[in-house]
């Protein structure tokens, strides 16, 4: 199986909407969240790349609801990295109840990269090089 990075977190009154539930545009927040704690964590050399100008775009945003999440569920998110491309590639994320570990929701997220100019640009080999350990082989 792929290792999956993880991101856990609560929900809090600002995720809810009047029923108590999880405000369905807060899944798409919570994985773009995982996606950025991921690339701090495991591209070290992101920070840098990003203030010189390198942009990760997000193409394509999907999410399929399973259940609703509610007031002070605890979630949480798994992270992994399919179809690595050229220039870009598909991150998938599940989001768990972190206590009963049912599955509340699936998410993909296809993300480009783009140079200073703006310019799609092959994806950095610092970002290859951290995606391998959460990547599974046969999406390669």
């Amino acid at each position: 199986m792929t290792q999956r990075y993880v991101y856990r977190t609560t929900v809090t009154i600002g995720d809810t909407n009047l029923l108590q539930n999880m405000y369905f545009a807060n899944h798409f927040k919570l994985t773009g969240v995982a996606r950025e704690l991921w690339v701090r964590d495991h591209v070290p050399e992101a920070l840098e790349a990003m203030r010189q100008g390198l942009i990760l775009i997000t193409r394509e945003a999907t999410c399929l609801y399973h259940r609703d999440f509610y007031l002070y569920d605890p979630v949480r998110v798994e992270l992994w990295v399919e179809n690595m491309r050229q220039a870009s590639a598909d991150m998938r994320f599940a989001l768990y109840h972190d206590v009963t570990n049912e599955l509340h929701a699936e998410a993909k997220q296809t993300i480009v990269f783009a140079g200073p100019d703006h310019k799609i640009c092959h994806i950095p080999e610092s970002f290859r090089l951290a995606s391998a350990q959460f990547t599974n082989a046969a999406t390669q």
